[in-house]
């Protein structure tokens, strides 16, 4: 739902989980993907992302990278754990746009 107000259009957000098989999504597009999946599931970079992610932006924009994954997981947390509604002014806004798919859901 944030990303419609990023810019990401519904089939871009239908398609995160297979982010591949997204025709408008480049190269760095697939790069932050997977490195949020990767930082959001196993918490950890290893040496040879953390060079790929060099090779396309300055220190500073993978700090702010990771400062907004993180943040964007603490907030995750907080609204999956009380089970948040989703409040009738964003409902209106989203529409029937669907949420990230998540595996196994």
């Amino acid at each position: 739902m944030l990303g419609l107000s990023v810019g990401l259009t519904k089939d871009e957000m239908a398609l995160l989980h297979e982010p591949e098989a997204c025709r408008s999504f480049d190269d760095v597009d697939r790069l932050v993907i997977r490195y949020s999946e990767i930082l959001t599931r196993e918490n950890r970079v290893d040496d040879a992302l953390f060079a790929t992610l060099k090779a396309h932006f300055t220190e500073a924009q993978i700090m702010e990278l990771a400062l907004t994954v993180g943040l964007s997981a603490l907030v995750n947390r907080v609204h999956a754990t009380g089970g948040t509604d989703v409040d009738a002014r964003t409902r209106e806004y989203i529409g029937d746009a669907i949420a990230c798919v998540l595996p196994g859901r």
